[in-house]
């Protein structure tokens, strides 16, 4: 009997021994990232039946001691994937927290960058508009022209930045996808080493809090999905797709731009090996620090720059379309304000630039009558002319109308394009008086503009780029006429001896033809070198509703039924600045005129676009960017995206930060190694030590106690 004691001892020296060298791994790995708490699990021995020298019939049961069964792994699985998904949050959006201050930075704006400098250009027009009347100094014109410059500067500048952070986005992203590869492989080799421990009956404690450790790692990059299969392997998935499989890791290929189905570019990363590495099949990437990059590229840096391009496009599109319908200060055509950097390629932020540098060669004016002699007082002598009376048969005209009134046309011819005013006189008629007929003829938006005036009792008749409508643009595309600082008027009543017989000759302007053909109104016979017009057609531009991006073309191909229609650019390259979401109205100044969503884009040359349609058009309808907004709208709605979506990432990473740490702090509640609670643990299992290797001495003692009283 007195030898079973000191086994019974022994067992519970190796036992707590075991304990204690558990409890001690934990206090070792406190710090290990990923490291679970391990628990020594404590059984008692299988009972010995009866005394081991009597009968096995004795009543009771003799303990055999304890033994260690197993080290168990606390581990709560569902805490990982919780903070797995706030982990990918947090990484997608610090991954746009960090790129979205960096736009922001670059762009500069309220205080400087392309807003303010967009300001500052508007502030330089206007002083230019009001010399009107005087001219204009050398000074007040190279003010525009450095202003002009300094917003061309900063058109470069920001989208250079935006250029820049879309390059980084794929850089760092391919950075990222090395990363996620090396991770995929440890992860199948963690894989491999706890299947062959689990066959064997051990516990792969330390290789399981090795394989989750790398799991959350790989979360801060992509979003992940596991699912522990019955070998101990662990399937690694994102959204459906495998990443680990049992010991297989498929490898991530780096991120390429690609082209989404309705046209617009796709920054994508596709599975290594995938057949068409140009063009993959998208991996969904959820969230993390990859996500946060693809949607960074495609939703944010890409439309910004876009973007900027258009308002580039629109800006030196409009401004110089006035400029062209102007002169220098010599009398020479004027040239757009605008030019791209590299000539063959078409104006955007990052191509374009001033193009004219001499102040003199600024064009501010614009041809009108009021320059010219071909148009002479109305009144008769020493009359005044009231210009809401009834013109027909009003004695203090000098060629008033006859009571029976006049009907006809005026023929405008600007840009090459002859567009026609109907008449009438009668009373109620569009221009039974002169206010009628300035308020009517302006109202057509053919290019010049009607006004009276008072001093000299005269109408005139002035070049008016900033009063053009999407039917005259549109027509002259058609034509493809350029944009001319001349134009003329017609009457198809005119007849040289009888001025009253024609609307023309009533307002003076009998000279406007000669020998019944018009007399070009130019540089010639209607300049003004100290006329601002132009100037003062900008400033009405900055407050007018143009088309963003600057688009005026034609459709290749005809809409034979309402729906969504794809339509084929006449030519290679009609349809360039087209993008999907803009809204185009489609064959403007006809009974078909409609305002149409593109929702797909084909940018390989011909091209063509997809929208749907509610009219029936013809081959050929013209197509222009709706009118909907004014430059300063458009840019500011530019810049109000990228402060919201700043705000947005900084929110995210604030709450999405928030959320991962209290629920690590919770799973470590659970699964983490706490020294206080391993040192009690340590204390315990050391005292039972103490007191069993206690027990085998005072047993040693009584053996020899009685081995030697035997002896004897």
């Amino acid at each position: 009997m007195s030898f079973f004691p000191i086994g019974l001892m022994g067992k519970s020296l190796d036992a707590f021994a075991a304990a204690e060298n558990v409890t001690a791994d934990n206090i070792a790995n406190v710090n290990t990232p990923g490291a679970s708490r391990q628990i020594a699990v404590l059984d008692e021995a299988p009972a010995i039946v009866g005394s081991p020298f009597a009968s096995t019939h004795v009543g009771g049961t003799f303990g055999d001691g304890v033994v260690l069964s197993s080290v168990q792994r606390i581990h709560q699985d569902s805490y990982d994937a919780l903070f797995r998904g706030a982990s990918s949050s947090q990484n997608f959006f610090t991954v746009q927290q960090q790129q979205l201050n960096a736009v922001q930075s670059s762009f500069g704006d309220p205080n400087s960058g392309v807003g303010a400098q967009f300001t500052a250009f508007q502030t330089a027009i206007n002083q230019l508009g009001a010399q009107s009347g005087s001219g204009s100094s050398t000074s007040v014109r190279q003010n525009v022209i450095q202003q002009a410059q300094a917003l061309t500067n900063s058109l470069n500048n920001a989208a250079n930045s935006v250029t820049l952070q879309k390059s980084q986005a794929i850089g760092q992203a391919g950075g990222v996808v090395v990363k996620v590869n090396g991770i995929l492989d440890q992860i199948a080799a963690l894989n491999s080493q706890i299947r062959a421990s689990t066959a064997v009956g051990d516990n792969p404690n330390t290789f399981a809090d090795q394989r989750d450790n790398l799991i959350d790692q790989l979360s801060q990059y992509i979003s992940t999905q596991t699912s522990v299969q019955p070998n101990g392997s662990t399937l690694v998935s994102v959204n459906g797709q495998a990443l680990v499989n049992d010991t297989i890791a498929y490898h991530l290929a780096p991120p390429v731009i690609s082209q989404n189905p309705n046209g617009t570019p796709a920054f994508v990363i596709g599975f290594a090996g995938d057949a068409n590495p140009a063009a993959p099949q998208p991996i969904p990437l959820g969230s993390g620090q990859l996500a946060g990059y693809q949607d960074l590229y495609n939703n944010k840096l890409t439309p910004y720059g876009q973007q900027l391009d258009n308002f580039a496009q629109s800006l030196s599109s409009e401004v110089n379309r006035i400029t062209q319908a102007g002169y220098d200060q010599n009398g020479i055509a004027g040239v757009g304000l605008f030019a791209p950097i590299v000539g063959n390629m078409p104006i955007s932020a990052s191509n374009i630039q001033v193009g004219i540098t001499t102040p003199s060669q600024l064009p501010a004016a614009l041809a009108t009558t009021a320059a010219g002699n071909l148009v002479a007082g109305l009144n008769s002598a020493n009359n005044t002319v009231d210009t809401s009376a009834q013109l027909d048969n009003n004695a203090s005209l000098a060629n008033s109308p006859p009571v029976a009134g006049l009907g006809g046309t005026l023929s405008v011819k600007v840009d090459g394009v002859v567009q026609t005013f109907a008449y009438s006189t009668l009373a109620g008629g569009n221009s039974d008086t002169i206010d009628h007929f300035i308020t009517s003829f302006n109202s057509k938006q053919f290019g010049v503009t009607a006004s009276f005036d008072p001093t000299g009792q005269k109408i005139v008749f002035a070049r008016d780029p900033a009063n053009i409508d999407l039917v005259h643009r549109a027509a002259q595309q058609a034509a493809g006429t350029p944009t001319d600082p001349t134009f003329s008027i017609s009457d198809s009543n005119w007849a040289a001896a009888t001025p009253s017989s024609s609307l023309i000759g009533v307002l003076g302007a009998n000279a406007l033809q000669n020998g019944g053909g018009a007399v070009v109104q130019n540089s010639g016979n209607a300049f003004g070198a100290n006329d601002n017009g132009a100037a003062n057609a900008i400033l009405k531009l900055f407050s007018a509703n143009v088309g963003v991006p600057a688009i005026q073309t034609t459709g290749g191909s005809a809409v034979a039924a309402a729906g969504s229609v794809t339509i084929t650019a006449p030519a290679a390259g009609a349809y360039a600045n087209v993008q999907v979401g803009e809204i185009l109205t489609v064959d403007a100044g006809t009974p078909n005129q409609e305002n149409v969503v593109v929702t797909a884009i084909n940018t390989v040359a011909p091209g063509s676009f997809t929208a749907t349609f509610t009219q029936v058009h013809p081959a050929g309808f013209s197509i222009s960017s709706a009118q909907v907004q004014t430059l300063g709208q458009y840019y500011g709605n530019l810049i109000t995206q990228v402060g919201l979506d700043g705000q947005t990432a900084n929110a995210g990473v604030v709450s999405q930060t928030a959320l991962a740490s209290s629920i690590n702090t919770a799973r470590q509640s659970v699964d983490g190694i706490n020294l206080d609670e391993e040192t009690q643990n340590l204390i315990k299992y050391q005292n039972a030590y103490q007191a069993a290797a206690r027990t085998i001495n005072v047993l040693d003692s009584l053996l020899n106690t009685v081995i030697n009283s035997l002896g004897q």
